[in-house]
């Protein structure tokens, strides 16, 4: 998949080029971006605005790319709170306090409703997904690979503004970015039984000629997920692209062997 949604759009900030979410956009009160990644100082393999301290990249180009982009957002550094992102369904959530830590390890997401704090996570072929509930003013960013699908986190996501935060359903809009796609999303025997019993099945895992293996797309998983958790489906919105399609623009772990950057992609509430 090599197109944009037209729901989405490409926009600059100083030197960060960005994806946004044009649903996103008409609220003055959001401030989002999914990240590319361009605009940075890091070099090949990472070139060049990797955010990841796991991949082998210089410190210091990590320190320079995020106060390129704090510059270009006019969100101080230590604005930015990220999760160590492995792969489980935790969720970090922020009830108006100060949070303690940048960083939280053990999660793959946060769910917040102070202003102020950039939520982030980082990809390079996994689902990032925004949501937002503009009536109770709660956002949530969201670490969305396979194994997080599995376990459900989207939907736990939906779960937490529920009983946290008072919200429904239908009054949350779920964003999701760029990811890879079913395109290139080759899974084996072990995902395919994980997510076989899943309503929907049918519409995110497609076979192939080769035995045992499977496409997967990730987006429509994760979208079967929010609906089934009370999201209207016009609430639901997709990049649509795939970062493996598209290494030109974003990182792919698959795409590149593994040996590459991770682009940020973050949501805040002014």
């Amino acid at each position: 998949m090599t197109h944009i949604s037209k729901e989405f759009r490409f926009s600059k900030k100083e030197k960060v080029p960005f994806l946004q979410s044009l649903a996103l956009g008409e609220y003055d009160f959001i401030e989002h971006a999914f990240g590319t990644r361009w605009g940075g100082v890091s070099q090949e393999p990472f070139a060049n605005f990797n955010f990841s301290r796991q991949v082998g990249d210089k410190e210091g180009n990590i320190e320079q790319n995020r106060e390129i982009l704090s510059t270009a957002f006019h969100i101080p550094r230590g604005g930015f709170l990220t999760v160590e992102q492995v792969h489980g369904d935790k969720i970090a959530v922020i009830n108006g306090d100060v949070p303690d830590s940048q960083c939280y390890p053990g999660y793959d997401g946060i769910i917040s409703n102070r202003p102020g704090l950039a939520l982030a996570v980082k990809t390079a072929d996994c689902l990032p997904v925004f949501l937002v509930d503009a009536q109770k003013r709660v956002i949530g960013a969201v670490h969305a690979g396979w194994r997080g699908t599995a376990l459900g986190i989207t939907a736990r996501a939906v779960e937490i503004f529920v009983k946290k935060f008072s919200s429904s359903p239908t009054d949350i809009m779920a964003v999701l970015g760029p990811s890879i796609g079913p395109c290139c999303y080759e899974v084996d025997e072990v995902v395919f039984n994980l997510m076989a019993e899943v309503r929907g099945n049918t519409d995110f895992l497609s076979g192939r000629d080769e035995k045992g293996k499977w496409m997967l797309d990730l987006a429509m998983a994760n979208s079967c997920q929010l609906e089934d958790a009370g999201l209207l489906p016009g609430n639901i919105v997709s990049a649509g692209t795939c970062t493996s399609c598209n290494r030109e623009k974003f990182f792919s772990h698959r795409g590149e062997g593994g040996n590459t950057g991770r682009q940020i992609n973050f949501l805040m509430l002014k």
